[in-house]
């Protein structure tokens, strides 16, 4: 019985001893310290007191994530992005996401934007890389390529949602851009352009036309064709976009118009004054759009007017008096609903 009890007492002993070292190394590890789930951004070139500054609100207790983020030596491993931390994680399980930059992507969503600098103020908001930043590299990007306008880059850039990570630099988005548009100009596509007598800039630039024209997609092939036919027969493609765009570049401030009036701004932009495409895109359009130029419906159309009793749709025809008929009943519509 001694023997026995004797036995019993170091087993306890050893439990006892064991829940006395063990119990800490659970608590430091594998315990729940984070009070509350969001997200932190590390900025890149972060010091280990910097990142803890930022974390500090969201735990429970410091001085445990301070021991575990040592002993995995996270201090000397950081590594920049946008991570999550959740209600109820341990220290292990942050530290493990940081040090592995397990970073939870940005919904990067780029616009139909009427200019660059709009992009970048997004992109500035959205990355890490501040919109000065951004332009300064595009303006490099812009001399390399031999082009003469920033402008000339939004060819490089599609309307769409992109994934991207938060410290994604300049220098890496872009070329991400840049192989996306590579491979969205296949030979087919080229081809295309060529049969059409266009360059890729062209198309770019009847593109955004297009874009900022159509309201209804199933449309989008005859706008096109109407504007081909224009541009073909050498005359003004009198687009209203192009006045509102032209009118912006001169007063240098966006246009809200519900009708344009002044068709007389001296822009190079403005296709009521002035034959042929504008120098550059006036938006950056979508790809379904680019599409619709390369492959236009067949119509021998050369006007169009907004449809007032259809809305979001366009009266099409080749006839000039036709189309007047059309424009005053769609003018005195707008008289007739107060818009000026």
């Amino acid at each position: 019985m001694k023997k026995t009890s004797i036995f019993l007492v170091v087993i306890f002993m050893i439990l006892i001893l064991g829940i006395i070292i063990g119990y800490p190394y659970y608590k430091n590890n594998y315990s729940s310290n984070v009070n509350q789930t969001t997200v932190i951004y590390i900025p890149t070139h972060a010091t280990y007191e910097q990142v803890r500054v930022l974390i500090m609100p969201y735990l429970k207790d410091i001085k445990s994530f301070d021991k575990i983020a040592k002993s995995q030596k996270y201090p000397d491993k950081i590594k920049a992005g946008k991570y999550k931390i959740n209600k109820g994680e341990s220290n292990k399980e942050v530290i493990r996401r940081l040090y592995l930059g397990e970073q939870e992507y940005v919904h990067l969503r780029i616009k139909s934007y009427d200019d660059v600098y709009e992009l970048v103020a997004d992109l500035g908001k959205n990355l890490e890389s501040d919109s000065l930043t951004f332009i300064n590299y595009l303006k490099k990007e812009t001399t390399l390529k031999g082009f003469s306008n920033v402008e000339e880059l939004k060819i490089y850039f599609t309307p769409e949602t992109y994934y991207v990570n938060w410290n994604t630099s300049p220098k890496e988005l872009f070329s991400r851009f840049e192989k996306i548009h590579d491979q969205f100009w296949t030979q087919e596509r080229m081809r295309k352009a060529q049969n059409l007598g266009l360059n890729q800039l062209q198309v770019y630039i009847l593109a955004s036309i297009v874009q900022r024209e159509y309201m209804r997609k199933e449309e989008l092939p005859v706008i096109a064709s109407l504007y081909l036919n224009r541009y073909r027969k050498g005359m003004k493609l009198q687009s209203d976009p192009t006045v509102i765009y032209a009118e912006r570049k001169v007063q240098g401030f966006r246009l809200q118009l519900k009708r344009v009036k002044n068709v007389s701004v001296d822009s190079p932009y403005n296709t009521y004054k002035y034959k042929g495409l504008p120098p550059l895109p006036i938006c950056i359009p979508n790809d379904f759009v680019i599409d619709a130029v390369l492959n236009p419906a067949q119509t021998d159309y050369l006007f169009m007017c907004a449809n007032p009793k259809k809305k979001g749709y366009h009266l099409f025809t080749n006839n000039a008096q036709e189309h007047m008929k059309n424009a005053k009943a769609y003018t005195d519509w707008l008289d007739s609903i107060g818009i000026e």
